[in-house]
């Protein structure tokens, strides 16, 4: 009986540590997708003939900045830029309020 329960503790524990192992090569082969420059979470949204180029990056030392992310990262073109576009309409808006809000002759040191 004992050796029963011997074998079937480490069976249990053999099939956990398979299936944690399996998780973690999943969850990192995630592809990381660029749209125009901005990271997106899926392409459903993208229309076909919207898209102008779509090259696949597989090199190690770029996939480091997206670490552990290793599923390599798909950078997409598109002609309407629809996810940069408010990024940067918001940039130029905060550099249009940041020039209201300069006084003459005053540095500030940040």
């Amino acid at each position: 009986m004992k050796k029963h329960i011997i074998i079937l503790t480490a069976l249990f524990l053999s099939l956990q540590l398979n299936a944690q192992t399996h998780l973690q090569k999943d969850s990192l082969n995630i592809p990381v997708i660029l749209v125009d420059g901005v990271e997106v979470q899926d392409i459903d949204s993208l229309k076909q003939d919207d898209i102008i180029s779509v090259n696949v990056v597989k090199d190690k030392n770029i996939l480091k900045y997206f670490y552990p992310r290793m599923g390599g990262i798909m950078c997409i073109t598109t002609k309407s830029k629809k996810y940069l576009k408010p990024i940067q309409q918001k940039y130029f808006k905060q550099l249009e309020e940041a020039k209201k809000r300069r006084k003459k002759g005053v540095f500030l040191i940040r």
